[in-house]
């Protein structure tokens, strides 16, 4: 294969040409061969050329993952036309907004998630049915032959999709990346995990996330089969699709695998998952112990970014267990450093800004040079997170560079503290933000989340504490809350938690 020739088409046609007739995807009742989606691919590729898509018209997905979510992205790489990965949780102002940003020629929309384009200015709509009917629009594109048309000449450094990133510091960004990067994060996530062209990956993080695009990705590279969950299946029906599919790998967010553990998980003597990629940098690795020992299941954490394609690092359990707030080493395909504000690298130990770089960073922000040259004007990637490595290259986080916390000139990582709630059996989940304070300036606020039947007061918190970190970086506030905001792949919501009222009854 020329490397100058490297994307994600690449990678599909070399698995038509070695695996033609290995399962590529899994979707509800609809399995594709590599031979059929290389050719559903070729075909929509056509039909977009036929309508007047071009190299670099953008083309957004509102869909549910699945097959045509794959064969329309991989059919915007074919031709250079640049998929928008919309995010089917958002507001319809949300979708207007990226909608406006991206200008897209054309929108393929499931009918379920159309009232989010009422107020978007989305180029022509093209509806696709999750049960893909026959008669439907999308599937008599994928199905029928399609006009002889001249495939563009097209460079790997092209861009193949615009994924938007959370908007956690103002508007979201555009993060374009190109076809060749993406190959490239998929092909160092496989040689870290080993993967196999009989690798079964069950698929359900969302692919317009970048952890869910990472791993299907990885699919394409090693020749696997990514198996779709149903955007309605609850725990108990995916679990059930892991036996009756051999899944032998996922990234399940905690929402939906821990809930397995009060299930029949294991079932005739054995769990078909092999391998499992969770977090990292939690300071509480115990949880995946039933992964583990009872289900003999291969856990690593990770660590990664929109901007690098996925995981950048990754961590063994064992090792996670000797150092539990470790992000792990840097993946074969990055480099992992500490900068400074001025871009010097740092000295083992000493904390600075968690850099990257390597193939799968990102080409830059859509229409937005400021913040690009923010993030990539010192030849790394900015990830914006404050961490440490030590000697052995060992990677450490400690926290959004926003989100620090400065109380009387001191700075306090949120990691630290969430670390010490890690180590109280009486939490369930505990997190904490800085609020305004009239004398330090800014205060540490924690919000906890007990067990239930178990009890602890903040005079008991507060002890602890004592104990285990310098004073100036105990709560001063704590609240007791029934949850904790997250997003749906368990992030913290940390400026959710700073805009919360503060009171005297919650003084620690």
């Amino acid at each position: 294969m020329d490397a100058r020739d490297f994307s994600m088409d690449t990678l599909l046609r070399a698995c038509a040409a070695r695996h033609a007739a290995r399962e590529a995807t899994v979707d509800g009742a609809q399995r594709l061969t590599y031979a059929e989606l290389d050719l559903r691919v070729e075909r929509v590729a056509r039909w977009l050329l036929a309508k007047g898509i071009a190299p670099g018209d953008r083309v957004a997905i509102l869909l549910t993952d699945g097959a045509p979510y794959l064969t329309i992205l991989l059919g915007c790489g074919r031709i250079g036309a640049i998929a928008v990965l919309l995010n089917w949780r958002l507001s319809p102002g949300e979708i207007a907004w990226i909608a406006g940003n991206a200008e897209p020629a054309m929108t393929f929309v499931n009918p379920r998630f159309a009232d989010l384009l009422e107020e978007a200015d989305a180029g022509e709509v093209i509806e696709v049915d999750e049960a893909h009917d026959p008669g439907g629009a999308f599937e008599s594109i994928a199905t029928r032959e399609q006009p002889e048309v001249t495939l563009p000449d097209l460079t790997s450094e092209r861009p193949l999709y615009m994924m938007y990133t959370s908007g956690t510091t103002g508007k979201p960004k555009g993060c374009l990346q190109a076809g060749s990067a993406v190959a490239s994060s998929a092909m160092g996530f496989c040689v870290r995990r080993g993967f196999t062209h009989q690798e079964r990956l069950l698929s359900i993080n969302p692919m317009f996330h970048v952890v869910g695009m990472q791993q299907v990705a990885a699919m394409l590279a090693c020749g696997g089969t990514s198996v779709f969950a149903g955007r309605d299946d609850d725990s108990a029906a995916v679990l059930d699709l892991i036996h009756r599919e051999s899944c032998t790998t996922t990234s399940a967010f905690p929402q939906i695998s821990f809930q397995w553990f009060a299930m029949d998980a294991v079932r005739n003597g054995m769990m078909p998952l092999a391998n499992y990629t969770g977090g990292a940098g939690m300071g509480r690795p115990q949880i995946y112990e039933t992964f583990e020992k009872e289900w003999d299941c291969r856990v690593v954490g990770g660590y990664g970014q929109t901007e690098v394609c996925g995981f950048a690092t990754f961590i063994d359990y064992p090792d996670m267990l000797e150092h539990p707030r470790s992000i792990g080493w840097a993946m074969p395909h990055v480099e992992m450093t500490i900068l400074d504000a001025q871009g010097n690298e740092l000295a083992p130990g000493e904390e600075g800004e968690i850099c990257l770089r390597g193939p799968s960073v990102m080409l830059g922000y859509w229409r937005n040079e400021e913040a690009s040259e923010a993030a990539l004007g010192h030849g790394w990637l900015r990830t914006g997170d404050l961490g440490t490595m030590d000697e052995r290259g060992l990677g450490y986080l400690l926290g959004r560079a926003k989100e620090l916390i400065k109380t009387g000139g001191e700075n306090v990582y949120p990691a630290e503290i969430d670390a010490v709630f890690a180590n109280m059996p009486e939490v369930a989940d505990a997190g904490c933000a800085g609020v305004p304070d009239a004398k330090w300036g800014e205060a540490v606020k924690a919000f906890v989340v007990l067990h239930p039947g178990k009890e602890l007061t903040r005079e008991e918190i507060t002890a602890r504490f004592k104990e285990a970190i310098a004073g100036y970086k105990r709560p001063r506030y704590i609240e007791f809350v029934d949850q904790l905001p997250r997003d749906p792949l368990g992030k913290l919501l940390r400026r959710e938690l700073s805009a919360r009222p503060v009171s005297e009854d919650q003084a620690a």
